[in-house]
């Protein structure tokens, strides 16, 4: 399946620094599981905490398994769990930053200062990059005399970071702010003058020595520096600049203009003196009408004047779903042409297209389904080995394909298989839960970096926090569907609370009360403002390569924001069904305009794929991390197949260009994961799909079964479209199209009767109403 980059980490020890400055919070959870976690871990002097029938080891003494590195580099201002998976992770992993991109500049830590970039994207024959080099940097911005031995977290935003850069005496201090999406970078210098180091001599194009603001241009681009008022400049050669500032004015930023005009410069002077010290996401679900609204707020301090707000460089799945007016600027990024919006704050509209537990047995013969499931159930055990090395992911695996067996079984009334199916899911979770073999398998927090490691594991998921929401997306989608079966079992006095910590370890959204230490660090895998999650915990540079962070398999990452909104329905937690939502609804369109841009928008002239499985900071790659198979290539990006893929057939036109790209790469029909590839390929082309099917000899993929398999496609053969043009007033629904009979399905999870209204999400129209009965899927179908 998927892997991210696992690098080998050296520890280094080093003390860290106590400053004032811009003061940034984080966040904390208060439920009763919680709450008894964290006095187990705080004040017990015991090895492991309970949580309900399941325990959590708070050290791994006596195991072969590792913890993550024991050194977070990071000053003492930091006492909230440290953020992860994110576009400056490798700041708090290595003593310096790897390249970092806070679109759209590009910035690395140094010994000496912040190298600045704003790199071209170039096109491979396999790829596109906009990569940071040492040797391809604009600027070095750095303190006189000031070598510093780490680049130290010193805060933190929901999409910014504070980095302290200090001198081994700790008497020289450079204090640099950076914020995705933030044209601007924010200086503050203690005991030392600011050094600009250029790579090549600056034009000046604005401003002179004995003025506070200068316009210089790099390489072809341009840049303006706000100093305070008062401040000289002073040359050392001709590529080097010093700031004489004013005494107790030791502030600067810095901004990347998208030209040199005069009036360009005025403007972004406008926010320049206005520095962030905070960056806030919030969001809320209103289920009426199926929107998402998330507001994206950064807090300001005015340094100088009164100005308050600052300019926001928004990427295209941002400025698509906005009404806020724009700039007449634009930057260019990997991501697609990024756009300039002013004030406070903006705001953007998703719809929710809604998500289903299972889909309904509509086109399906009986008859043969239940062949398949006999034949399923036949082979023994239930639970597979894994293909590799026992670890969280493949176990995931398998539950993902037992709990849609498990939905299969319960439609055709065959209790029996039900009650096997569940079971060998649960006794499977409770042997990893309930530490009983010895050290063989077992559950541990650790408390440096606030994260819940399930062992064993693998692909640097324990050494560095890698792909957490790709492994347990899969337990939490399974725990959901026991959870409808069994409440029981899923309450907080069995395994309920295990499940939700699995949640909060990579997608804790509570902030209800911020006065204590949290456990976790807030939506951990996800980064706000890139719109969906990235992979790599450390991200850190390999050799000679310097990518930032990584996501391949972002259907996984789907998955576990489905399997919020499927545990919080099951459970009647709203919190973590809303915060589900909003995590689906904007990932799905950031996959849709970065990994597959259906708009033919985003990708640079010259990348021919029309797809990209394999996305970095930096720009994508067409490959994956373990094979250059065109079949996998293209399909990780739409594995596991659940009623939360239905995003996938919104535009059927491109599933077909992609699928016949893949024959073509691939010199042929399918062969190896032939049935992930016909449930794709029911998108469009369902006939054909089922014919395979049901007369092509296949091997299933270790995460899929032939009753799952045959009942999506005869389903899609018989629902036609997936329908993006329908709402509902429920979480869970999907709506269809087929010459002109519409299909409308919901689910309904709670213990009484519902009902659930359709509407056309244009125009609000209602379409039709449908009752669903407690714990029941149903339709309706409407016929032209």
């Amino acid at each position: 399946m998927r892997r991210s980059r696992i690098l080998r980490i050296t520890t280094v020890l080093l003390s860290t620094a106590v400053l004032s400055g811009y003061f940034f919070q984080s966040d904390r959870s208060d439920d009763e599981t919680l709450r008894k976690m964290r006095v187990g871990i705080e004040d017990s002097a015991s090895k492991s905490i309970a949580i309900g029938d399941a325990v959590v080891r708070k050290t791994l003494d006596g195991t072969a398994f590792q913890a993550p590195q024991s050194l977070i580099y990071k000053t003492d201002r930091v006492n909230k769990p440290m953020p992860t998976n994110d576009w400056w992770s490798s700041a708090a992993w290595r003593p310096f930053t790897g390249a970092m991109y806070p679109h759209p500049l590009a910035v690395k830590g140094y010994p000496d200062g912040l190298g600045i970039a704003y790199p071209d994207i170039r096109v491979r024959p396999n790829s596109y990059q906009a990569l940071y080099s040492d040797s391809g940097k604009d600027i070095l911005v750095g303190g006189e005399d000031l070598i510093a031995d780490a680049t130290l977290v010193d805060g933190f935003g929901d999409w910014s970071v504070d980095l302290l850069f200090e001198n081994d005496e700790r008497n020289k201090r450079m204090r640099v702010t950076l914020a995705h999406g933030s044209p601007y970078i924010y200086y503050a210098f203690e005991q030392t003058k600011p050094v600009l180091r250029f790579s090549a001599e600056p034009e000046w194009f604005y401003g002179s020595a004995d003025q506070a603001v200068i316009g210089v241009t790099v390489n072809g681009h341009h840049y303006a520096f706000f100093a305070p008022s008062g401040t000289t400049w002073s040359q050392a050669g001709d590529s080097t600049l010093l700031a004489d500032m004013p005494k107790n004015k030791g502030y600067l930023s810095m901004a990347l203009l998208p030209d040199n005009k005069a009036e360009t410069l005025n403007k972004f002077a406008e926010y320049a003196y206005s520095f962030i010290t905070d960056t806030r996401v919030t969001w809320n679900y209103d289920e009426k009408s199926s929107l998402v609204k998330t507001n994206y707020e950064a807090a300001t301090t005015a340094m100088e004047g009164k100005r308050k707000g600052t300019l926001f460089a928004l990427y295209p799945h941002q400025w698509k779903h906005t009404d806020a007016p724009f700039l007449p600027y634009t930057y260019k990024s990997p991501r697609g042409e990024m756009k300039i919006a002013e004030g406070r704050s903006f705001i953007t509209e998703m719809t929710y297209h809604g998500i289903l537990p299972y889909l309904p047995n509509i086109g399906t013969d009986e008859t043969q389904l239940n062949a398949l499931m006999d034949e399923f159930m036949a082979d023994q055990p239930l639970m597979k080995p894994s293909p590799e090395a026992e670890g969280t992911y493949w176990y995931g695996k398998n539950y993902g394909r037992l709990s849609q067996a498990l939905q299969i079984a319960k439609q055709l009334n065959r209790s029996k298989d039900k009650e096997a199916l569940m079971k060998a899911i649960q006794i499977d979770m409770e042997t990893a839960f309930g530490d009983t073999t010895a050290g063989k398998r077992l559950t541990y927090y650790d408390a440096v970096w606030g994260t819940l490691n399930v062992y064993p594991t693998q692909f640097g998921a324990d050494l560095v926090l890698n792909d957490h929401h790709f492994h347990y997306g899969y337990w939490v989608y399974a725990a959901a569907m026991l959870a409808y079966e069994d409440p029981e079992w899923a309450s907080p006095d069995r395994y309920g609370g295990m499940i939700e910590l699995l949640i909060r370890d990579y997608a804790d959204w509570d902030r209800s009360d911020e006065s204590e230490k949290p456990l976790f660090p807030f939506l951990r895998t996800f980064d706000p403002y890139a719109g969906h999650s990235w992979a790599s915990g450390e991200a850190a540079d390999g050799s000679g390569y310097s990518p930032g962070n990584n996501q391949e398999s972002s259907s996984e990452a789907i998955q576990a924001a489905a399997a919020m909104i499927l545990w919080g329905d099951a459970t009647g937690n709203r919190e973590i069904r809303d915060t589900g939502i909003y995590l689906y609804t904007t990932e799905t369109e950031a996959v849709r305009q970065y990994w597959f841009d259906v708009d033919g928008e985003n990708f640079p002239e010259g990348y021919e794929f029309g797809y990209a499985p394999l996305v970095f900071s930096s720009g994508a790659e067409y490959r994956t991390w373990w094979t250059n198979n065109p079949e996998e290539v293209r399909l990780i990006n739409a594995l596991p197949f659940t009623g939360a893929s239905l995003y996938l057939g919104w535009n059927p036109e491109y599933v077909q260009s992609n699928y016949e790209r893949m024959i073509k790469e691939n010199g042929g029909p399918e062969q190896e994961w032939k049935d992930l590839i016909w449930m794709y390929e029911a998108f469009y082309d369902p006939d054909t799909a089922l014919s395979k099917m049901e007369n092509e000899p296949f091997e299933s993929e270790f995460g899929e079964s032939a009753p799952h398999a045959y009942q999506w496609i005869a389903n899609m053969k018989e629902l036609g479209r997936v329908d993006p043009s329908v709402i509902a007033d429920t979480p869970m629904y999907a709506a269809f199209l087929k010459d002109g009979k519409r299909t409308f399905i919901a689910y309904n999870g709670f213990g009484k009767e519902i009902k659930v209204t359709f509407k056309a999400a244009e125009s609000t129209k209602k379409l039709v109403e449908l009752k669903v009965p407690p714990k029941s899927i149903r339709y309706v179908q409407l016929h032209p």
